[in-house]
């Protein structure tokens, strides 16, 4: 990836901020989701915000710190170790901004009213799709939605309870004829 697509891509994340309450005492505190930086050969990257990833734009590079495990470093012994501390728990992942094959993030439904409001997605998807996008990851996944909308639908046959194919019965013997005698039927 180019330095300037990097550069944007990551400018571009840092909209998608949301808001979490302190059960304890209920402050307020804004947050940024992890940044997963795909690159080549299966690399997988995150970036939790707060430094895993140090990102060197002059030299169009970033650096990597996680977890040593078998993973990360092949044939590793990880964080075993004998003692009250792992002997070498850090491993640091250097990469070239040439190998990144995409950056992606996981959100919720503020982060994703931020980043659109944010960056160029603002007027290059019409409101409608704003629209369908809202509705098929926040509305239809909420389960005060989806299990009244399944209980219009018969589980036998995938059709609306009340068309005529839904109100055949079904039974063990009508299973087990379907899937034995399928080619006879």
């Amino acid at each position: 990836m180019d330095k300037q697509h990097v550069i944007a891509f990551r400018e571009q994340y840092k909209q998608a901020k949301f808001t979490l309450n302190n059960r304890y005492d209920g402050t307020k505190k804004e947050f940024l989701p992890c940044l997963h930086v795909l690159c080549d050969n299966s690399l997988n990257a995150v970036d939790d915000q707060y430094g895993s990833i140090i990102w060197d734009d002059d030299n169009e590079r970033f650096y990597w710190f996680t977890t040593n495990s078998s993973s990360t470093v092949p044939f590793s012994t990880g964080t075993i170790s004998f003692g009250n501390k792992p002997a070498n728990p850090l491993c640091v992942v250097s990469v070239d901004y040439s190998e990144i094959q995409n950056m992606r993030m996981v959100m919720n439904e503020e982060a994703f009213e931020n980043y659109i409001a944010n960056t160029p997605l603002n007027t290059l998807m019409t409101d409608e799709e704003k629209e369908y996008i809202r509705n098929k990851f926040f509305v239809e996944t909420d389960m005060h939605v989806a299990i009244p909308k399944k209980h219009t639908i018969s589980y036998n046959t995938l059709a609306p309870k009340d068309t005529p194919i839904s109100q055949k019965h079904y039974d063990d013997q009508d299973e087990y004829t379907y899937t034995v005698h399928a080619d006879s039927n």
